[in-house]
């Protein structure tokens, strides 16, 4: 590898840590809210749209929040290969994230990222039936007595033992550019947390 594409492949790692911090905070940016797959309990592949909620760029992890009774807990429990498909139409990059996951209920990790979590999204762990559960007729669970309003802090305390931070272990990043003038395509594993850079043939 020259020393210039040696360069930019460094100069790309940085653009990804920089997007995906902004997807955290940004709403609008195409990396707030990926896909999330990983392997059910019947081995067939689970994929969603999570809410990204936190980046850590030294450790390399990627966080998102769900409730404790979701399926999906379950399934990471017994198998916690997981990936994040990542897309922002204006940047024209995809991101396909390879992670390991790990679960995190009431615990300090969990502690003060629900401190930090707004009343009306704390409703979401109010709910008395379990995600995914059958219902006899459309509904979100939430109880009737808070339907059109925020919990109080007090009330949305019942929450927290259902609210779950799910902490995702990057292992491997595959970088897509698309471009007019020919795409771009670079593969970053890491050893510990230290990148290695292979371009691709997109």
């Amino acid at each position: 590898m020259s020393t210039s594409s040696k360069e930019n492949t460094y100069e790309i790692f940085e653009d990804i840590k920089k997007n995906l911090n902004i997807g955290v905070k940004d709403r609008r940016h195409g990396f707030h809210t990926p896909i999330f797959s990983n392997i059910d309990q019947q081995r067939s592949i689970d994929s969603r749209i999570v809410v990204l909620r936190k980046f850590d760029s030294k450790k390399m992890i990627l966080n998102f929040h769900t409730d404790f009774r979701s399926p999906k807990v379950n399934s990471l429990k017994k198998n916690n290969n997981s990936l994040f498909v990542f897309y922002d139409e204006k940047l024209k990059i995809q991101l396909r994230i390879q992670t390991a996951s790990t679960i995190n209920n009431q615990n300090h990790i969990c502690k003060e990222m629900w401190e930090n979590t707004k009343l009306y999204s704390r409703k979401c762990y109010l709910t008395k039936k379990s995600p995914s559960s059958i219902t006899n007729q459309p509904e979100d669970g939430i109880p009737k007595s808070l339907k059109g309003k925020e919990p109080t802090k007090d009330e949305s305390e019942e929450g927290y033992k259902n609210f779950t931070v799910i902490e995702n272990h990057i292992k491997l990043i595959d970088w897509l550019y698309l471009s007019a003038n020919g795409h771009r395509r670079l593969k970053i594993t890491f050893k510990d947390i230290n990148p290695i850079f292979d371009w691709l043939i997109p």
